[in-house]
């Protein structure tokens, strides 16, 4: 291995042995998003460090967002909102501590830019106006019920549960706004 300065990050050059199939599908890929092949690896590996690691570990599934849609559809509002509020109670909290191993608001908005990037469960935006109000949107395309779901999964477990607050929330059929100052 052999260590090069690249700006503030310091990279390792590493030699790895693939399969051709997978050489094959780096090459087309790379190609198709306009990357390099070491970019889209690197791409890969970074998404692997950051989520699916520990997604493995917490038992987290990928199924189409359709597949999501119907469940969360076909459920009653009283089982949804109780399946809500005992998710919320504890597993966000302990997947914030046991993949960030510290409970502030940076690892919550983290944990949120995680959820976005790699599960695609919504897209997110944060706004910060001076040192301690927040506004958090999130869009989605899986109608009111998920909005409701993500309204009381990250108002209990990540704000109240993990930074000890109650944010203001506006919930429409495709978003859900969270307002909030920090003490």
């Amino acid at each position: 291995m052999i260590e090069e300065g690249k700006g503030k990050k310091k990279t390792v050059l590493r030699t790895i042995r693939i399969d051709k199939d997978l050489d094959d599908a780096l090459d087309k890929d790379s190609e198709e998003h306009g990357v390099s092949e070491n970019a889209l690896i690197s791409s890969i590996l970074g998404k692997y460090i950051d989520w699916d690691r520990y997604a493995e570990k917490f038992g987290r599934v990928s199924l189409p967002g359709e597949a999501l849609r119907a469940i969360i559809e076909a459920t009653e509002p009283n089982k949804l909102r109780t399946a809500a509020e005992e998710f919320a109670e504890s597993v966000p909290k302990d997947y914030i501590m046991f993949h960030y191993r510290k409970l502030d608001v940076e690892a919550c908005l983290l944990h949120l830019s995680f959820l976005s990037r790699y599960a695609g469960m919504f897209k997110y935006e944060v706004q910060r106006e001076q040192e301690r109000n927040y506004t958090v949107t999130i869009h989605h395309k899986l109608g009111e019920k998920w909005s409701y779901w993500l309204k009381e999964s990250i108002s209990i477990g990540l704000f109240k549960n993990v930074l000890g607050i109650v944010p203001k929330t506006y919930l429409s059929k495709n978003s859900v706004i969270f307002t909030f100052i920090l003490p």
